[in-house]
Parts: C-alpha cells; sequence; structure tokens
C-alpha cells in the first residue's frame, strides 16, 4: 500500500475520510438563497382585465382572474357555487393550451370564486401562459399581491 499525499491526509483528518474529492469541500460560494417576500406556495398569475382564461364546467364558460398551479380565481356570480363543492372541468389558457382540472371550492370573496385544485396546470404551464401575456400585452405587468 502507498503512503497517504498531504492533500490527502489533510481532506481526511479535517472532514473525515468522506470519500469525495477533497477540493469540493474547500470552495467558498457568493450564492445565498434569497429571502421570499412572498408567503405564497405557488406563483399565481393575474390576467388583464381584457383577457383571461376560459373554464368551462358542464357546457358553462367561467372567466379566470388569476391562475396557479394549485387554484384558481374565477370571476362570476357567487350563487352558482356553494363552499366545498367539488369542481371538474377544462381550463383553456389564453396561449391555447387545454388543462383537466379538479377541486374544491375554497371560497367566496365578493364577486370572485376561489378554487382549490387537487389537479390543475402545471408550473410550466403557468410560466408558458406568462410570457404568451407579457407578448400579447407589452405595457401590462402582473401586480405583486
Amino acid at each position: 500500500m502507498r503512503p497517504a499525499r498531504k492533500r490527502e491526509v489533510h481532506a481526511g483528518h479535517a472532514l473525515g475520510n468522506a470519500g469525495v474529492c477533497p477540493y469540493r469541500f474547500r470552495v467558498a460560494t457568493t450564492y445565498r438563497m434569497p429571502t421570499l417576500t412572498s408567503r405564497r406556495e405557488y406563483f399565481r398569475l393575474p390576467y388583464p382585465v381584457t383577457s383571461g382564461a376560459t373554464l368551462a364546467i358542464d357546457g358553462t364558460n367561467y372567466t379566470v382572474a388569476e391562475v396557479s398551479e394549485r387554484g384558481l380565481r374565477l370571476s362570476c356570480s357567487v350563487d352558482k357555487f356553494p363552499l366545498e363543492q367539488r369542481v371538474q372541468g377544462t381550463l383553456t389558457l389564453t396561449a391555447g393550451m387545454r388543462c383537466t382540472i379538479t377541486g374544491t371550492v375554497l371560497r367566496i370573496e365578493g364577486r370572485c370564486v376561489i378554487l382549490m385544485l387537487s389537479r390543475g396546470p402545471t408550473s410550466y404551464d403557468v410560466f408558458r401562459e406568462q410570457r404568451h401575456l407579457a407578448k400579447q400585452f407589452p405595457d401590462w405587468k402582473p401586480q405583486p399581491a
């Protein structure tokens, strides 16, 4: 067996014999995890007033005011949806993508109904929709909540 080299002895002494290249432990990084100012778990994309996705439920179309991976805000009359009602339909985004959604009515705010989705658009769909809206409405920017 060969004798250990100086750097192998030093790395084994400082870190224990981890079996990983010793130079990987010595590299310092300047990247720090950013502190988030929003408490939301998923990004919410609000639509411009003149545009919006469409949710089709049992042949009736509803206008979507905000979309995220796990939720929707519908602009409609509140008497159509009782609390905790199961909802299933097809969401058509303005970019042309279609998603099958399943969820429940979470709460009602004014003339908006908030749906919590158990199945909905993916994060890729939401960001693709955001890019599409930025191209269609270059002067419009989503306002932070």
